[in-house]
């Protein structure tokens, strides 16, 4: 069988395309959402702009904290499939990223476990408002991605 040809062209397309953001470790605040990755975790997005795009996340608002966490799903060209976050939830209802887990590209620890409303996903098209305001947390390792559920795939 003859050895794959790689197509250098392609290979450096694609690692512009992905840089190696954790070099820049904490000094990432904010990133453009063309450089957003399945898994990233941003903090800051309004409420208001949540229920614009779920409809029903949240189901209340509060006066004493008017934002929450939102969850990259899965990427895309045109925009992204995000989730919201909440610290109240069900650990056999919701997948949830663990209290103590320490984040990918940052120096960053959860220090409550953050549960994805996965349910109320909405596509986020990467020129919408609702980016302004997020500031990039890290990436959700792998082994912080807790599954409890009961029945779940």
């Amino acid at each position: 069988m003859a050895a794959e040809q790689t197509n250098p062209t392609a290979e450096l397309i694609h690692h512009l395309r992905q840089p190696d953001l954790s070099i820049l470790g904490n000094a990432i605040r904010r990133l453009p959402p063309g450089q957003w990755q399945e898994r990233m975790f941003f903090t800051g997005a309004a409420d208001t702009e949540l229920k614009a795009q779920t409809g029903l996340f949240p189901a209340t608002f509060r006066k004493d904290n008017t934002t929450h966490p939102i969850f990259i799903l899965r990427t895309g060209t045109a925009g992204h499939l995000a989730c919201p976050c909440s610290s109240q939830g069900n650990r056999k209802r919701y997948r949830f990223i663990a209290e103590g887990c320490k984040m990918e590209m940052k120096d960053q620890i959860m220090n409550r476990d953050s549960f994805l409303m996965e349910q109320y996903q909405f596509a986020l098209p990467l020129d919408h408002r609702l980016c302004k305001g997020l500031r990039f947390f890290g990436r959700v390792p792998l082994h912080c991605l807790q599954d409890h559920r009961e029945n779940h795939p």
